[in-house]
Parts: C-alpha cells; structure tokens; sequence
C-alpha cells in the first residue's frame, strides 16, 4: 500500500495544531474564544460532517454487506466499552481524568483519520462502508461519551433520557433516513453541509493547539497516563479486535476485518477536547490525548497496516 497519502494527513492535522499553538501563544486565541468554537463544533460543525457523511447512494449490492459492517460496529463497540469501562480505574484516581480516558479508549478518529487510510488501502470504495461503521461511534459518542465526560461532575447514576437530545444524536437520525430513505438533497444543501463539515477539523486541531498553548511543554509531554491510553489506544485494541474476527469469529471477508481493525487502531477522536470543552470536563488532558496519540500513530498506523 502507499503510506504517502496517510503522511500527508498525519502532517496535515500536525501543521494545523501548530498554528493554533502559535495563535495561542500570541494571545489572538483565548480561553473564551476556545469555549465558543468548541460549542460550535460540537454544536454545529460536527453534526454537519455526520449527515453529509449519511448523503450517499444506496444499492442493492452494498445493503448486505452494509447490515454486516454495522453488526460487526456494535459487537467491537460493546467490546471497548468494557475495557473503556474498567482500565482508566486502574490508570488515574482523578474520576474527571477516568472519563476523559473511558472517552479516549472508547472513540478513535474514525472519520478524519480513517477515511483516507482505508481509502488508500481499499480503495474509494471503502470510504461507504466506513461510513456505515461510524453510525454506532455518531450516537455513542453523544450519548456514552457525554456520560464518561461527566464523570467527577455529581451526576446521576441512572441513564438521562435528555442525553438522547442533542445535536449529535439528531443529526444521526437524520442521517439515517436520508441513507436508508434513499432522500436526494438539493444540491444546495448539500453543498452547504460539505461546507460545514469541511471545517470541522481543521478548526478542531486549531483549537486543540490553541488550547495546548496554555500548558508549559513540560507538562504537555510529561503526562505519563498519556502514554499507557496510547498504547491501549495504539496498539492493544486493533490487536484485539483482530483476533476476535479473524481467529475467534473466523470472519471470511477481508474488509470485514480490515475496517474494524483499522479505525480500533487510530489515534483519538478529534473533538474529544472539543466535547472536553463543551461538558466542562478536562479540556487539556483531553488535548494531550489527542496530540501524543496522534503523534505516535505516525510509527503506529504504518506498522498496523504492515502486518494486516
């Protein structure tokens, strides 16, 4: 496979961190600016990329293999939650620290991330499936991942229905019945979702630099839990998914245990700082997560797709 193209998204999201360090660093970002554009990628721009990720054609050919990749979604999902569950007990006593870790285990840059590696490795064709894949991670992620980031916060152990009310999860449904509903959008707004959606990471990894700018580069680096969710995050769980399809569940189909795989084996979600943010949870832990991890897949991701 040629890693040219994932290199040039790994430096992509690197260069765009830097900027926002250095607008940090000379006060043009600030700690307020940094709360409003983290509740208006949340908000706004995140929900944007889901449905314009759900406006594609649906055939009669990738309808079986579409219901299988959503199985296989929910099975790898129900799987991580439990390690999301437990392990950060293990790493930190600090329980706003537990859920920015459960969060971290839990959600990979899927989209981001795994879009153009699964595209230079199988193709355009793939990126459909992916898509179909990201379905659970778009209604977990604002509804589990709202909870792990709440942790530490007095909230009820009981699950909250209102959870279910949010821009995320709306933007979901919508997606769904656009995808399933075979629903054609005028092109007008679809161009205007892409142009939303296109600015979601970008701004994301901005932010995320900007908010970097307020820590010392000691401390940045110096986390040592850091390192131990990287390598769960890394290198633990796209083994374990691995083995759990191909040996365990002796899947057939190499997609079906690439996809997995691969996006189980990318760095963390990008806007796990930005919902850090946006839930009053631990913005900066949160952002070093999603630097080092991203940093470190740079060995990680090559060796990952060597091996598969």
């Amino acid at each position: 496979m040629e890693l040219r193209g994932v290199y040039i998204q790994l430096g992509i999201l690197f260069v765009l961190i830097l900027t926002g360090y250095v607008l940090g660093k000379i006060k043009l970002f600030n700690e307020q600016s940094n709360s409003v554009l983290s509740s208006f990628i949340v908000k706004v721009a995140l929900p944007a990329v889901i449905v314009s990720s759900m406006c594609m054609p649906l055939t009669e050919e990738h309808l079986r293999r579409a219901f299988i990749t959503m199985g296989l979604s929910i099975l790898v999902y129900a799987v991580v939650f439990i390690i999301a569950w437990l392990v950060p007990r293990w790493i930190s006593n600090n329980q706003s620290e537990q859920g920015i870790l459960s969060f971290s285990i839990m959600f990979s840059n899927c989209a981001f991330m795994g879009f153009p590696v699964l595209g230079a490795l199988l193709g355009d064709e793939a990126i459909f499936y992916v898509a179909i894949y990201n379905i659970i991670f778009n209604i977990l992620v604002f509804t589990l991942g709202i909870k792990f980031l709440e942790k530490g916060k007095n909230q009820k152990n009981s699950f909250d229905i209102k959870l279910l009310i949010n821009p995320g999860i709306i933007a979901s449904l919508i997606g769904l019945i656009i995808f399933f509903g075979r629903i054609t959008l005028p092109t007008f707004i679809t161009g205007a979702l892409d142009s939303v959606a296109g600015i979601c990471t970008p701004l994301s990894m901005i932010v995320i630099g900007s908010m970097l700018s307020q820590m010392p580069i000691k401390e940045m680096f110096g986390e040592k839990k850091i390192y131990i969710l990287s390598f769960i995050r890394l290198f633990l769980l796209p083994f374990m998914i691995f083995i759990l399809l191909k040996v365990i569940m002796k899947v057939q189909d190499d997609w079906l245990i690439i996809i997995p795989v691969v996006v189980a084996g990318m760095p963390v979600a990008s806007n796990a700082a930005m919902m850090a943010r946006a839930y009053d949870s631990d913005a900066e832990f949160a952002s070093q997560a999603v630097m080092i991890t991203t940093l470190i897949s740079c060995i990680s991701i090559p060796v990952l797709i060597y091996f598969l």
